[in-house]
């Protein structure tokens, strides 16, 4: 960098002088009256610790599944195992390929395609079959994936809306607790050689949900007191 003269300053400084001088031009100071700070990122005009975070996240995506993961009762581990299927991070087949590492040629649990986290929670007739036993003992089979649903974040949305009240909740733990026990299940596969089996993943689920309850999940102990009642 070239060396800086006095000079250099004192222009910097005018010019910064000619700036604020248009920025008040047009302010009309008042005697009496007060000067007053207005936050022009909230409607009142009044600054507030909430106005500030969310001023951050303005032009930021949106990311769906966020509420639904991270505000559900779940254990955190099934919490983050539902942000990685998500985001397309478990280590399921298709993942292991991209990296040349050893996996299965198709789904274990079908034995009909190849497998990926989409297939896995949601395309699998495995799986689709064991929605169906686990929705149905919450009288809400109705809810059951169905062949046209490939995306398991559609779906759960789409089962969402379609409950309301105190039993969204309720529903947004049960299938969470779903995919983690199709994901034990289907590890339990791949590591130890288990067949493949709907009333056994059933039964862990339901098991799991018992736990779950007795662990303080109230709106999963609504939804099950509702289901025994249909």
């Amino acid at each position: 960098m070239g060396r800086r003269y006095p000079g250099d300053i004192s222009v910097e400084a005018l010019l910064e002088f000619l700036e604020v001088w248009d920025l008040l031009l047009d302010v009309d100071l008042q005697e009496g009256i007060p000067d007053r700070h207005i936050w022009r990122f909230s409607d009142s005009g009044e600054y507030s610790a909430k106005s500030a975070y969310e001023i951050l996240f303005q032009g930021a995506v949106y990311f769906g599944p966020a509420q639904r993961i991270w505000k559900s009762h779940a254990p955190p581990k099934c919490r983050f195992f539902m942000w990685l299927a998500a985001h397309n991070r478990c280590w399921t087949a298709d993942r292991l390929a991209r990296r040349g590492l050893p996996h299965p040629a198709r789904c274990l649990l079908c034995d009909q395609e190849e497998e990926n986290i989409q297939h896995l929670l949601v395309g699998c007739v495995f799986t689709r079959q064991f929605w169906f036993s686990l929705l149905r003992r919450f009288g809400l089979s109705t809810l059951t994936p169905q062949p046209q649903d490939i995306s398991f974040d559609d779906w759960w949305e789409k089962a969402e809306a379609s409950v309301a009240g105190e039993l969204r909740k309720g529903l947004n733990s049960l299938i969470i607790l779903g995919a983690w026990s199709v994901w034990r299940h289907r590890n339990d596969c791949v590591f130890n050689g288990t067949v493949p089996n709907v009333a056994t993943a059933v039964i862990l689920a339901m098991d799991e949900a018992q736990l779950w309850s007795l662990a303080g999940a109230k709106d999963l102990s609504l939804l099950s007191a509702m289901g025994e009642g249909s």
